[in-house]
């Protein structure tokens, strides 16, 4: 009987014990699964890691197209947001049928990401698949429950696939292809400001594996507080604009600078002296020449690049403008400067448009449009139209580019904040309709860019 309870006591104590272990086993599984999945799951790469940037969510964004499209279309993509006084309480995507020069479709989103939230740009991936709605909480302060991110939408559907958030407020979206010829996307955050900038600099996703993060760069890598990056015609460097950190205390006293970046190692090459704060870049399809505004000197500033080896940037010229400088825009054939005169540092909203001659260097013409607070302009693909998003007057005005007439003023719905803009060329394949980006805030892109580097004229393929 002894031996018995002796042998029932062992088996008692064994099994005790075994369940400890199995318990343990559990947890640590558990454990480090979770650190597996964080650092081995199908999204996150190494760029990511190292970037800080997290997918948040993935959804299914699959349903009916939320408008037609057809072999010829041309559509323009732009956004509705909640900030400068506007009415709107939603963000929004904003699809504009470029030939009535109607809107056709609003987004409908989640409003846990969109409500109260604002986006100051917008972007498309080159192939049309994707939209890239950068989702603000606070661009002034602490931001709130829901973080800062950025919203991939089915382009299609218009219905959110990923939030991905980089810990600070994403800014622009611009589209671009790398030195090797690939598709790419980049996301810049603001990063200077206010302590709630802690953003990165930029960060590139791959719009054809899933938008997984290829690249990027922290602020510290370009040396200081960047603002916005451009991408040269043949896709051998990104140009990006580092006005003073704090600019309300500092941008009296400090210059800024622009930090030419090679994007085949992701290195700043040169760090080209600039003013006090330099903004926006464009570039002449030759590659000759590059020009930059600048917001607090309400002047832009004029570039000779240095194409050959060991030959560096140099400022050339310097022309007036408006008040608060921001976005440009080359004309078609290089000869004219579109600068929009924003009125970016206040106290009052810029509502002209000036025009430089790129040759001579001087300014050829201011022309009013009444478009309030005008951040950004867009070119149309056939460089017969700029497109002018305007914060304050919550419309888009279209600016006949020869006659310098304006040709049609395109309200927003819910008299929403218009930063941005994307167009989308629609064309018959074997493989049903195929889209492809032709124009954003970064320039020309695909065929457009192609012409536009032959120096022939665009028009929109009925077949691909």
């Amino acid at each position: 009987m002894s031996i018995r309870k002796k042998s029932s006591r062992v088996f008692f104590l064994v099994a005790i014990l075994g369940a400890l272990l199995v318990a343990g086993s559990i947890a640590t599984r558990g454990r480090q699964g979770a650190v597996a999945l964080a650092q081995g799951d199908n999204w996150t790469t190494a760029a990511a890691q190292r970037l800080g940037i997290r997918l948040l969510e993935t959804r299914d964004p699959s349903g009916p197209p939320a408008y037609p499209v057809a072999p010829g279309d041309l559509l323009f993509f732009t956004n509705v947001g909640t900030s400068y006084g506007a009415q709107n309480t939603t963000n929004a995507v904003v699809v504009i049928n470029a030939k009535t020069k109607k809107p056709i479709v609003v987004s409908d989103l989640d409003p846990l990401y969109t409500e109260k939230f604002t986006s100051h740009g917008i972007g498309v991936s080159p192939d049309g698949k994707y939209i890239y709605l950068p989702s603000i909480a606070s661009i002034n302060g602490p931001e709130g429950k829901i973080p800062n991110s950025t919203l991939v939408l089915d382009a299609r559907t218009l219905k959110i696939y990923q939030v991905i958030a980089s810990g600070g407020p994403p800014h622009h979206v611009k589209a671009f292809r790398d030195p090797a010829g690939k598709p790419r996307v980049f996301v810049e955050d603001w990063t200077w400001n206010s302590p709630a900038m802690n953003g990165k600099a930029f960060y590139v996703l791959d719009p054809t594996d899933n938008n997984k993060v290829v690249a990027g760069m922290l602020g510290a890598e370009i040396h200081g507080a960047t603002y916005a990056g451009f991408t040269t015609p043949d896709s051998k460097y990104l140009y990006y604009s580092v006005p003073p950190p704090h600019r309300g205390e500092l941008i009296t006293n400090i210059q800024g600078w622009l930090a030419k970046i090679d994007m085949e190692t992701w290195q700043v090459v040169q760090s080209i002296p600039m003013k006090r704060y330099p903004l926006w870049t464009v570039f002449t399809k030759d590659g000759k020449w590059a020009w930059v505004t600048h917001s607090a000197e309400e002047t832009v500033l004029k570039i000779q690049r240095g194409t050959a080896p060991r030959e560096r940037d140099k400022v050339v010229a310097e022309v007036p403008t408006g008040p608060g400088p921001y976005g440009m825009r080359m004309s078609i054939d290089d000869k004219e400067l579109w600068v929009a005169d924003k009125g970016e540092l206040g106290p009052r909203d810029g509502a002209t448009i000036t025009i430089i001659d790129t040759e001579k260097n001087q300014v050829k013409r201011t022309l009013p449009t009444n478009c309030l607070r005008n951040d950004h302009i867009i070119i149309s693909p056939d460089g017969q139209e700029m497109w002018a998003t305007c914060n304050s007057s919550f419309e888009i005005v279209v600016l006949d580019s020869k006659t310098y007439d304006v040709k049609v003023r395109i309200p927003m719905p819910n008299r929403g904040d218009s930063h941005g803009g994307v167009f989308v060329s629609y064309a018959g394949s074997p493989r049903g309709i195929v889209a492809e980006v032709v124009s954003d805030i970064n320039g020309l892109h695909g065929s457009a860019l192609d012409a536009y580097l032959k120096g022939t004229p665009w028009v929109a393929p009925a077949s691909r």
